[in-house]
Order: structure tokens, then sequence, then C-alpha cells
């Protein structure tokens, strides 16, 4: 039997979620409401009614002058408790804990902050293997397949940024990057959601990656699981992870 999508039961309330949403992740400071409007796929009128009344509340202002919108005020204190209250680990580890028991794979999740890769959590889903790297170890952000998925989807600017570094750790040693095989990895994990290592920093061990995403759609973090499992598992363990990658990222506000 075929499951029927989940229906809306408050159409207003998510066309107004979305108009947030919109104006939350537009680039330029204000938007008009033609462009709120397209890009939310709702008449003027409708959106009209709903800007007014979001407005009322001070979660949107909009420019006397050039009659343009923006975010009010009213939405800092609710994005700053969100902060306060979002445990990335806290979140994720029912993922990453199902994730580990079914790859029989031990499971890491790492934060990104100034080109490391910050182990915050640490999960065994096999006991006769475990994982040499410990929580709270910090490794390269070019570091083998959390490197590849990471890079993958930063944007041009970070991503030449990243290939002018002293270290360039996707295949091991500096000195074996190989950049054409290396733009080919790259463009399978936009594809596939997920970057492989192929015993190449461990030998004998595998270890498959992905993104984590916060609600910017920004990457800020990614899953590896690394175990001994053979090579053509990669596709099944790569979707496995990419799945528990994308729920986490949206808990943390992505829209993915």
């Amino acid at each position: 039997m075929t499951k029927e999508p989940a229906r809306t039961s408050a159409p207003a309330v998510e066309q107004a979620a979305r108009v947030l949403l919109c104006l939350g992740q537009n680039s330029a400071d204000h938007m008009s409401l033609t462009d709120i409007c397209k890009q939310v796929g709702i008449h003027k009128s409708k959106g009209l009614s709903i800007l007014n009344a979001l407005a009322k509340y001070d979660f949107v202002t909009r420019d006397a002058q050039t009659k343009a919108y923006s975010l009010g005020l009213a939405v800092m204190p609710l994005a700053r408790n969100a902060r306060e209250h979002f445990n990335i680990v806290t979140v994720s580890r029912e993922y990453l804990q199902a994730l580990a028991d079914e790859t029989r794979s031990s499971v890491l999740l790492g934060v990104i902050s100034k080109d490391l890769f910050h182990v915050v959590e640490k999960l065994d889903g096999n006991s006769l293997l475990t994982l040499t790297v410990r929580q709270f170890q910090s490794l390269h952000i070019t570091h083998g397949a959390h490197g590849k998925a990471i890079f993958a989807f930063l944007d041009d600017t970070e991503q030449q940024r990243i290939l002018g570094l002293d270290q360039l750790l996707f295949h091991g040693e500096h000195d074996r990057f190989d950049q054409p095989r290396f733009k080919k990895e790259v463009m399978e994990c936009r594809q596939k959601g997920f970057a492989t290592d192929n015993g190449e920093l461990t030998p004998g061990t595998r270890a498959i990656a992905a993104p984590v995403f916060d609600h910017q759609n920004q990457v800020i973090a990614g899953i590896v699981i690394f175990g001994t499992f053979e090579t053509d598992r990669f596709d099944e363990f790569g979707k496995k992870t990419a799945e528990a990658a994308r729920a986490i990222s949206r808990m943390a506000g992505a829209s993915l």
C-alpha cells in the first residue's frame, strides 16, 4: 500500500513559515512583495495579508520608502533561544546509533571550526573493531572522506581557499593529492551526497562521509562511518550515511 503524503492542516501557517524562510535565506537586505510571492508561490493579495499579519507581531518589517520587506526584530530572541537549546550531539545520537548498528561500523560526528574537524561524538556498532580516532580529537578539514564531503558543498571562494592550504590530505599525505581524480570525486559526492576513502588513510579500513548543514544550508559538520566493510557496500552504506546526515540537517533548520 502506498503511503499518502501528509496533508497540511493549516495552509496559511505553512505559507507564513515559507515567507519567513524566504526572507531569512535571501542574500539581500530587503525583498519586494512581488519577489517574495514569486519565490513562495502565492498570489500578491495572499502574500500581502501574510506579511501584514507578521508585521503586526514584528516578525517582518516594511521600509516606508522602498516598500520592501525584511525580517523583524521579533525573530532575534527566537533564533537565539533555539541556538542556545540546540545541541547537535543530542539530536544526532539516535541517527548515529542506528547508523552504527545497521552498518556494524564506528560512526563519528564532527563539527567544523578553523580548518579543523572536531570529533564531538563517537559510537561503535561492532565490538570487534574499535576506531582509533577518539572523541574530542581534531582532524584536518581535508582529511580523507570527510574532507571530500565537506569540500564538495562549500562555495567557490571557500573551495579555492582550501586548495591553497599547505596540507591537502584528501588522499592521505599531501604529496599523494591527485587533482584530476579529486575533481571527479567531488562531482560524484555532489550527486550522491557522500564521499569515500578506500583504505588510503588507514590501510585495511574504509570510510564513508556525508555533510551536515545548518539553517542557512551551509556545511557545519559531517558524519563519518569507519570499518572493514568491502567496497561493494559503499553505495548501500553511503546512502544510509547521507540519509542520516540529511535528517540531522533538517533538525538544524536546513531546507533539503
